[in-house]
């Protein structure tokens, strides 16, 4: 699977290389271009009697394939074309076609967490701050191809006009955080943008969501818990708090984004696998111009992932 207007044809290149070194190896393989449409009136069939998924592109592409790969089970492989490439970097899939290939003949399979947040599906995490803001900026104004140079004007038009906001959490039907201001990361996966990992010891097959909240009451603050974050010192901090949990609730005070991924959730409505909705998770929405509430929950083992190593 690849995205035909992905760095401005990068995604196609590929692709058509990769089916061409399968082919040359002896497999079958077939290439499917994405839609902005449902994958299961796309994706789905294209997956029937497949062996494998792979899906060349970012983190964005792989979350857009999960719903039809948890839906039809058929394990996923990352072949990394993004800027971050943070599901590839955590099954260590950074070879290229040789490790693609190598991972075809192993047939090694681990079957890993998913999430859902407001009835959207979610790999790596979930957040409400500061980054939840740049990348929606980001996104309304972006054209081809990003890079990490891509970030730096959303940035500095983010800090312009963006304050914390009072948050409240819920794990597990207990209360951990109360109206404190600063941000909150949602993480099944320890990988994260720019190396700056908040929670490091996450793990995606643990049936366990990893919840790190950072107060901050200004800009400078959160400046400082990125730099903890980068030098793996912010669960030493004393104010940082932490905590595991199947089903996490997250309110605002004001209108805020949450973003899933490093992207925005989305307009695309994905039927949802079974499971997923019995889960307690039912699609939500805020209304427009009303504080967030963000439903967070957990699919223990529900994505089979094709393991390079």
């Amino acid at each position: 699977m690849y995205n035909p207007v992905s760095g401005a044809g990068r995604a196609t290149q590929a692709a058509e290389s990769t089916l061409a070194a399968l082919r040359e190896r002896g497999h079958d393989v077939a290439t499917v271009a994405s839609r902005l449409e449902s994958t299961a009136e796309w994706l789905d069939p294209a997956l029937k009697g497949a062996e494998a998924l792979v899906i060349a592109g970012g983190d964005g592409a792989m979350r857009l394939a999960a719903p039809a790969a948890c839906r039809t089970q058929t394990p996923v492989f990352h072949l990394p074309l993004g800027t971050e490439n943070l599901f590839a970097r955590e099954f260590e899939m950074r070879g290229g076609i040789e490790t693609l290939l190598q991972a075809l003949q192993a047939r090694r399979v681990r079957r890993v967490d998913v999430g859902v947040a407001n009835g959207r599906l979610f790999l790596l995490m979930a957040s409400v701050g500061f980054d939840a803001e740049v990348v929606h900026t980001l996104a309304a104004s972006r054209g081809g191809r990003i890079s990490h140079f891509t970030y730096i004007k959303p940035i500095l038009s983010t800090m312009r006009t963006w304050t914390p906001p009072a948050l409240s959490i819920e794990i597990d039907g207990r209360t951990v955080i109360d109206g404190q201001t600063g941000m909150v990361v949602v993480a099944n996966s320890r990988q994260y943008g720019w190396r700056i990992d908040p929670a490091v010891n996450a793990d995606m097959a643990d049936g366990v969501l990893d919840v790190i909240f950072m107060p901050a009451r200004s800009l400078m603050q959160l400046v400082a818990w990125a730099v903890r974050c980068r030098m793996r010192r912010q669960l030493a901090h004393a104010s940082t708090v932490t905590a595991r949990g199947r089903s996490i609730v997250i309110r605002s005070d004001r209108p805020q984004h949450f973003q899933l991924d490093g992207d925005p959730p989305g307009f695309v409505k994905e039927l949802l696998p079974d499971g997923f909705e019995a889960a307690g998770w039912p699609a939500a929405e805020s209304a427009d111009g009303q504080p967030l509430e963000l439903r967070v929950g957990i699919v223990p083992q529900r994505l089979p992932v094709l393991t390079a190593g």
